[in-house]
């Protein structure tokens, strides 16, 4: 009898199989929940398996050949599976720590660059002569924390080695500035809550740039014009400033949301309030993104 060959992929029943199998793992305990992102990392084998699928099948023909292939699809879900059960989980972490000695330097930048993130920055007087003092809580690549002294420029920043936007690694950054020093600070993140605490720190400007992020930002009394700038996705912003402090906030996007000192604005597309009289110092806030929700009220710590 003359075999006529037809293709026929595995590929697809095999992703209806893993998805099986690791269903019931994480249901009968076998699996924490929070490993199935882990999943993402082995999209490279999709790759690997379609291609030698494509050879078996134009070099191996007949009954043969669909069993070589059901083989490398079935090597393919066991090492999926195991690699999910056994591999490292995203909660696994390692820690930095990292500071430097204050020296000469007045004025900083200090600029962190990163994935999803949880990060707590505070000026604190608890570092007594050191410039900055950082503790980082990390999974994935080690980060990297270096100061340009010539420049005065702090940066904390954790590579990227993946090649899609989806991560399954852990970042939580506790940095403490010296409150001596008139800073500027810089954050580049994806998904991140930030809890920023400048109440005792001379600010020169602040600029957020996220995808989706809720910030909790105390600042103290202004000195100058000082920006404050938070672009973004989704993004929740509350801002916390002395009284008295004098301050225009500046909202745009899809659709947002202000509360500034209990006056409520809602629109699509753009709304502003500034409290008057604005003088020489006060925040000029802007925000910007898809969807914002944004209050600005007073503190009742003294700075």
């Amino acid at each position: 009898m003359r075999y006529t060959y037809r293709y026929r992929s595995f590929f697809w029943p095999a992703v209806l199989i893993l998805a099986g199998i690791v269903a019931l793992l994480v249901n009968t305990g076998q699996i924490p929940v929070d490993r199935l992102a882990q999943l993402v990392d082995l999209w490279p084998l999709i790759l690997v398996v379609i291609g030698l699928e494509l050879i078996v099948r134009r070099t191996v023909h007949g009954p043969t050949g669909d069993v070589a292939a059901a083989l490398i699809v079935l090597l393919a879900i066991v090492g999926a599976a195991a690699y999910v059960t056994i591999a490292p989980g995203p909660a696994a972490s390692r820690s930095l720590d990292a500071s430097a000695e204050l020296g000469s330097i007045t004025e900083a930048t200090a600029e962190i660059d990163a994935g999803a993130s949880t990060i707590t920055l505070s000026g604190s007087a608890e570092i007594g002569s050191d410039l900055y003092r950082a503790h980082i809580e990390y999974s994935g690549p080690k980060p990297e924390v270096r100061l340009d002294r010539s420049g005065a420029r702090l940066v904390v920043t954790q590579a990227n080695t993946n090649f899609v936007p989806f991560q399954s690694r852990r970042f939580v950054l506790q940095l403490m500035l010296n409150p001596g020093v008139a800073w500027n600070l810089q954050l580049n993140s994806g998904a991140t809550t930030s809890t920023i605490n400048l109440a005792h720190v001379h600010v020169g400007s602040i600029a957020l740039n996220t995808g989706a992020s809720r910030d909790e930002i105390t600042l103290g009394q202004p000195s100058g014009t000082v920006p404050v700038d938070v672009n973004g996705g989704a993004l929740t912003v509350h801002l916390h400033r002395p009284s008295g402090a004098k301050f225009s906030v500046d909202v745009s996007g899809g659709a947002v949301s202000l509360d500034a000192d209990g006056h409520s604005f809602h629109a699509i597309g753009r709304v502003g309030y500034d409290t008057g009289e604005l003088g020489a110092d006060f925040y000029r806030i802007k925000v910007s993104g898809g969807a914002c929700t944004v209050t600005v009220d007073t503190t009742t710590e003294s700075p």
